[in-house]
Parts: structure tokens; C-alpha cells; sequence
């Protein structure tokens, strides 16, 4: 890593940064880490139509009352855009160490990965305190299924196609995208550029690891040019890294195209590495 990036990295978070905001976030860890949605499992797979148990669990960290208030079922699109469906249920289910729910999976939901979000409310002095979400894991839905001759059940489309169940889907990999830089942008060697992400709210991603520069030509495979950035943080719904573009000599290529790959962590798997790309960008020398 440079001087340079460091030094504005270190810039942007301080001038992002306010006390207010750090303690509101180490609340939030506080009154949502004991919360997890083991079921459905990774593993599920569900016919369209028939019915899901969701199971909501809670190691309390604190004293506050928690009732689970809502439960949404969304998707996870080929693009790994996360696409809300609806609203499955709302009400007042107490939540001390566990507690369930049961949905009726929509008959017309088309095949493909899907997820739920569960809303737990804490009460704070008897009054309605901030809002916890926590998602399921992704699980699969398919269209049908039978009963073949042998005794086995057989669904309409094969749960192993990964153009339908993708498997970094599967491990919470989606819902954040590199918004900047933008498809066929032109810097300079020795520009700034900025790196902006966008991570959706009900995205499984969790915290920023690394950002590195990489660079393709004519086609072939992605090359690793250098580290942008490496670290732990926090996404929220948004990170923007300003990166000072130096990089070696032998790197400057005016066929090849570049790329930013982001690192994350996913929160529903602590050993998982999810990584995402940006548009392919020019950079030319200086003279």
C-alpha cells in the first residue's frame, strides 16, 4: 500500500466519522449479535407453493426486549442484485432465546435463490427502539417436483445448475456493487481516482478486507497489478476509497483494460471470501 492511498483513506473515514455515529453503531452491535437465522439452511430447497419454517435464534447481549415484528422474502438476481418480493408477515412474536415462523412460499415464484429478512424490534424504555435485520441463509426454489420409480424425488430443474443456483449466491456473496470507476473511463498515470461502493441494505456482505488493481489484456485472465487498500471495515450502505493512481512502469499498457476487485467478508460465513469487480477503466502514461 502507498503513502498516498493510506493517507487519503485515513482522511475520508475521519471526515465521514463522528462520535455520534460510533456510538450508535456499537449499540447496534450490541442489541443485534446475538441474533442469527438458522433455518432455512443453505442446504433447503423448497418446491413453489409449499411451506418454510424459519427459525429465529438470540444469545442476549443486553437487557432490551426483543419481538420479532416482520419477515420479508427477497431474491438474489443472475447479477447478484438482491430484489424484494414482499412483506410474508408482520405482528408481535416475543423473542427471548428462540422463536418461529412458518411461509407459504408464493405458487407462481419463479426458480431460482432466495432469501428472508426478519425484523426484530427492541423495546427501549418501554418505547419502540431501533430495529434489527438479520437474513436467512439463500435457498433454493424450484418449480416441481415427483416421485420417480426408484422412490427418489426429482425436482424440475436440477439444483446443481449454477446459472440458476449460484454458489457464491449461496454463501452471501451479493448485493454490493463498484458504482465508480465507470465503464470506458480514461485516467492518467499519476491521477486521482476514487473507488465507490454500494452495498444494499439487505446485502449479506459484511466487512471490507481489500481493494486491488488488475489489469487484462487482450482477453486473457485478470493480472494482479498492486494493492489499493487493505484493512477491516465496516461497509454500511456505502465506502468510497480515493486512490492515487503510481503504478509500475511495466504496468502501463495502452491495450490492456483495468479493474478494481473488492474483498469482503460474508456474515453468513466467517471463512468465506466474496469478491466483486468493477468496470473495466483505461489508464494511460503520462506522456
Amino acid at each position: 500500500m502507498k503513502f498516498s492511498i493510506a493517507t487519503a483513506t485515513v482522511l475520508l473515514f475521519t471526515a465521514m466519522a463522528t462520535v455520534n455515529a460510533d456510538e450508535y453503531a456499537s449499540a447496534m452491535k450490541k442489541w443485534c449479535d446475538g441474533l442469527s437465522v438458522p433455518t432455512p439452511d443453505g442446504k433447503a430447497a423448497f418446491v413453489a407453493g409449499s411451506k418454510a419454517h424459519i427459525s429465529v435464534t438470540n444469545k442476549p447481549n443486553d437487557t432490551h426486549q426483543k419481538t420479532i415484528t416482520g419477515l420479508d422474502l427477497y431474491s438474489v438476481a443472475k447479477d447478484g442484485s438482491a430484489k424484494y418480493i414482499q412483506n410474508v408477515w408482520k405482528g408481535s412474536q416475543p423473542l427471548k432465546t428462540a422463536a418461529s415462523i412458518d411461509d407459504a412460499i408464493p405458487k407462481n415464484t419463479a426458480a431460482g435463490q432466495y432469501y428472508y429478512r426478519v425484523w426484530v424490534t427492541n423495546q427501549v424504555n418501554g418505547m419502540h427502539g431501533p430495529d434489527c435485520l438479520k437474513t436467512s441463509h439463500t435457498f433454493k426454489v424450484t418449480t416441481g417436483s415427483h416421485t420417480n420409480a426408484a422412490g427418489l424425488t426429482e425436482y424440475a430443474e436440477n439444483l446443481d445448475d449454477e446459472e440458476t443456483y449460484n454458489p457464491k449466491h449461496s454463501k452471501g456473496c451479493f448485493g454490493l456493487t463498484i458504482e465508480y470507476p465507470q465503464k470506458d473511463a480514461v485516467f492518467k498515470e499519476g491521477d486521482h481516482s476514487r473507488v465507490s461502493i454500494k452495498r444494499e441494505s439487505s446485502s449479506q456482505t459484511d466487512e471490507l478486507k481489500k481493494v486491488d488493481l488488475y489489469k487484462i489484456v487482450n482477453g486473457q485472465a485478470p493480472v494482479l497489478v498492486q494493492n489499493a487498500w487493505e484493512g477491516v471495515e465496516d461497509i454500511g450502505d456505502a465506502f468510497i476509497l480515493k486512490d492515487h493512481i503510481i503504478i509500475p512502469q511495466e504496468h502501463i499498457d495502452p491495450s490492456a483494460t483495468y479493474q478494481y476487485r473488492v474483498e469482503t467478508t460474508s456474515n453468513q460465513d466467517a471463512d468465506v471470501v466474496c469478491d466483486f469487480v468493477s468496470q473495466e477503466f483505461k489508464i494511460e502514461a503520462k506522456n
